[in-house]
């Protein structure tokens, strides 16, 4: 309900987000805060490698904390195995670049092509044992393009995700 109630807020609204500068790693530690609870539930090991040295982004710290805490939710949902989740970040020209990885089922490429469509559900494999409405991609998008960033993603089935986001540094709004 919240994901709906978030995207129809956002496709109602010219400028629906507020931003100030705020700092990514800070960001990201938050979001590892929400997941702690699942993470050790499932015996699960996360990595951090902050290479990142310029980690200031022109943004809003609620939805970039919500768009991690997605993104590390749903390593941790599809995942049938003990999960492994690595969350890298560094600085490519005037972006900070932020990568998950994990070690889930993956992805075929008929569903990485809709995985961010709103309301798309992948229906091969067993994953309908996940509750979901479709949403949560959907509204990492839309948070990316409002800030004006870009996210793609690498998959292999039985292998793995790779999320990739890039946002713009603040520098580069002045």
């Amino acid at each position: 309900v919240e994901n709906v109630l978030r995207i129809s807020q956002l496709e109602r609204s010219s400028d629906p987000i507020k931003k100030v500068k705020v700092d990514l790693h800070s960001i990201i530690e938050e979001a590892v805060k929400h997941i702690e609870l699942i993470l050790a539930d499932k015996s699960g090991i996360l990595s951090k490698k902050y290479n990142a040295t310029e980690t200031i982004v022109f943004g809003n710290k609620s939805h970039l904390t919500n768009i991690i805490v997605n993104l590390l939710d749903n390593a941790l949902k599809y995942c049938e195995k003990k999960p492994k989740i690595v969350v890298e970040t560094i600085n490519h020209d005037n972006y900070l670049i932020i990568k998950i990885n994990d070690n889930g089922i993956g992805m075929n490429p008929a569903t990485q092509k809709k995985v961010f469509d709103k309301f798309y559900r992948a229906t091969s494999g067993n994953i309908h044992n996940v509750k979901g409405h479709g949403l949560g991609l959907a509204y990492v998008k839309k948070i990316i393009d409002f800030h004006k960033g870009e996210i793609k993603l690498e998959s292999k089935v039985n292998e793995g995700t790779t999320f990739r986001i890039a946002l713009p540094l603040y520098q580069k709004y002045y």
